[in-house]
C-alpha cells in the first residue's frame, strides 16, 4: 500500500501554514490534511528542496486570527523555502522532516509584512491494508516584525484506499495549541476532526476530494469560544501542455462558526460563516522551475462589523522543485 506522504516543502508563501492572510484557509492556517499535493509527488531521493517568489495583490488585506481588516487593498512581494527529509526508520515504518519558512513583503501596508517559520515531523507506519501515524508541527508567525502568534500542533491519523484504489479514505484528530504573543485573551486549545475522500475518476489525471472537519476552540476569553462545521470540495484536473501536463485545481470551502458567548464590542452573540472560492492553475516550464497562478474569493458573512467583508487575493509565483 502507498503510504501517504506529509507534504514538508510548500508551493508557494502562502502554503506553508500562514497565519497572517485571510487568502489561507478560514481557520487561520493550512493544515496538511487540506493539502494534496503529495499525492503526485515521485519520491526520487530523500531530500526535497522547494524554493519560490513571486507577487501577491490582496483586495482587503486582514489579520483574520484578531479580527482586523483594513478595507484596503495592497500588493505584496512573496518569498517562500522548504526542505524536507523522508526515510524508512523500520520495514514499513516511515518518518519525514521537514522545515519551511515563508515571507510577504506589503508594498504599503509594511506593518501586515508576515514571516512564517514551520518545522514539522511525521512516523507513519503501513499495515497492509491501513496507514497509521502520527504528525506534530512547531510554527511561528511574525506580523510586522514583531512576534505574532505560536502554534503547536498534533494530529493521528490513519489513512486507507477502497474499492480497488478508487477511493482514498483518510481521518484525523487535530489538537492545536494557540499562543498568541501581547493578545492572551485569544490563547486557546482546539479540537478538531477531519475526514477527507479522494474520488480517482481517471488516476492522477482527474480526481475529487470532499472533506468535513468539526472543531471546538476553547480560548482564555470567552467571547472567542466557538463550535465549527467545515465542507470542502475540490477537483483536481492534469493535462497535457507540450511534453509535459500542466495541473489545474478547482473548490469551494464553507465554514460555519457558533460561538458561546456575547461578544461585548456588539452586544450579542456573534455569527460567522464563510464562503471561499478558490483555483489555480500550474504550469511545468522544464524539470524543475513552474509558474503557477492562483485565485481566491472569500466572503466573509459576520455580524462582527469587522470580518463581514468579501475579498479577492490573486498571486503569481514561480517556483523550483530540487
Amino acid at each position: 500500500m502507498k503510504k501517504k506522504s506529509l507534504h514538508l516543502v510548500a508551493a508557494g508563501l502562502l502554503a506553508p501554514a500562514l497565519i497572517i492572510s485571510g487568502a489561507v484557509a478560514q481557520d487561520g492556517y493550512r493544515d496538511d490534511d487540506d493539502d494534496t499535493s503529495w499525492i503526485e509527488r515521485v519520491k526520487e531521493s530523500p531530500f526535497s528542496i522547494e524554493l519560490s517568489t513571486g507577487i501577491e495583490y490582496d483586495s482587503n488585506v486582514s489579520v483574520v486570527e484578531v479580527d482586523t481588516s483594513t478595507a484596503e487593498g495592497d500588493f505584496a512581494a512573496l518569498f517562500d523555502l522548504g526542505v524536507g527529509f523522508e526515510t524508512d526508520i523500520a520495514e514499513n515504518t516511515t518518518v519525514e522532516i521537514g522545515y519551511d519558512l515563508g515571507q510577504d513583503i506589503q508594498f504599503d501596508f509594511t506593518d501586515f509584512n508576515t514571516q512564517t517559520h514551520r518545522g514539522s515531523i511525521e512516523v507513519a507506519h503501513d499495515f497492509g491494508d491501513v496507514d497509521i501515524g502520527v504528525s506534530y508541527q512547531l510554527i511561528h508567525s511574525r506580523l510586522g516584525g514583531d512576534g505574532f502568534l505560536t502554534l503547536h500542533r498534533l494530529s493521528p491519523f490513519a489513512s486507507t484506499y477502497l474499492a480497488d484504489k478508487t477511493f482514498y479514505v483518510r481521518g484525523s484528530y487535530i489538537y492545536t495549541d494557540k499562543d498568541f504573543i501581547g493578545v492572551a485573551d485569544r490563547d486557546a486549545d482546539v479540537n478538531a476532526f477531519n475526514a477527507d475522500v479522494f474520488y480517482f475518476v481517471n488516476g492522477l489525471t482527474t480526481y475529487l476530494i470532499f472533506g468535513y472537519k468539526f472543531e471546538s476552540e476553547d480560548a482564555v476569553g470567552a467571547e472567542f469560544d466557538f463550535t465549527a462545521n467545515n465542507l470542502k470540495a475540490r477537483v483536481v484536473q492534469r493535462f497535457p501542455l507540450g511534453d509535459r501536463r500542466a495541473k489545474f485545481r478547482a473548490g469551494w470551502r464553507y465554514e460555519n462558526r457558533n460561538y458561546d458567548s456575547v461578544t461585548p464590542s456588539i452586544g450579542v452573540v456573534r455569527d460567522d460563516t464563510r464562503h471561499k472560492l478558490e483555483a489555480s492553475l500550474e504550469i511545468p516550464l522544464n524539470d524543475i522551475f513552474y509558474a503557477e497562478i492562483e485565485y481566491n474569493y472569500d466572503i466573509f458573512n459576520s455580524n462582527l462589523p469587522s470580518v463581514d467583508f468579501t475579498q479577492s487575493v490573486a498571486t503569481f509565483r514561480i517556483g523550483a522543485e530540487l
